[in-house]
């Protein structure tokens, strides 16, 4: 599984010639899944650039790999294509996370979708704020079927819920030994 800042800031380079042609700047999402990444324009004032998910051959630790660099395409309006992750105003980071029973359970931090290049998301990482965080740990619930991405919040089934939530281990390199 990948989490989306972890891919941000990479570079994309061709599998032809290894020349880079840009850094990902932020994910284009669909409803539940992975459409594309946003490149950093190519000018100073240049236009977005964006590859969809099936011009992308691999996504590794240090480099996401594209087998044809005419894949990539000018990007136009954010809101026809989808959501994007990190900016626009329908962004999905800061996103309420709520149950249908009312309760929130925190803002979207960070997204975790699945490896193969049908890039589903399958987690959500849900942070309430720096204090907690490094008190409690961040939560990470997994979506299902249930849950529903909407304008403003996303909804997930409260029963479903409760053994989903998941508290992330707390360990810091500087107490690891070895």
């Amino acid at each position: 599984m990948y989490k989306a800042r972890d891919i941000i800031g990479l570079p994309v380079i061709a599998v032809d010639g290894g020349r880079k042609l840009g850094e990902v700047r932020d994910f284009l999402l669909g409803a539940w899944h992975v459409k594309g990444l946003l490149l950093d324009p190519k000018y100073w004032f240049g236009s977005a650039r964006a590859i969809a998910c099936e011009g992308i051959q691999s996504i590794g630790s240090d480099a996401v790999m594209v087998s044809d660099p005419e894949a990539i395409y000018t990007f136009g309006d954010f809101t026809e294509q989808g959501r994007l992750f990190i900016s626009g105003k329908k962004k999905l980071q800061g996103m309420p996370v709520v149950t249908y029973n009312g309760q929130q359970l925190g803002y979207i931090e960070d997204v975790y979708f699945d490896e193969k290049l049908g890039k589903k998301i399958t987690g959500l990482e849900l942070t309430d704020g720096l204090i907690s965080d490094i008190t409690e740990g961040r939560k990470v619930v997994m979506i299902n079927e249930e849950a529903q991405l909407g304008e403003d919040a996303v909804i997930v089934h409260g029963d479903s819920v409760s053994g989903q939530l998941q508290e992330r281990e707390r360990t810091s390199d500087s107490n690891r030994i070895g």
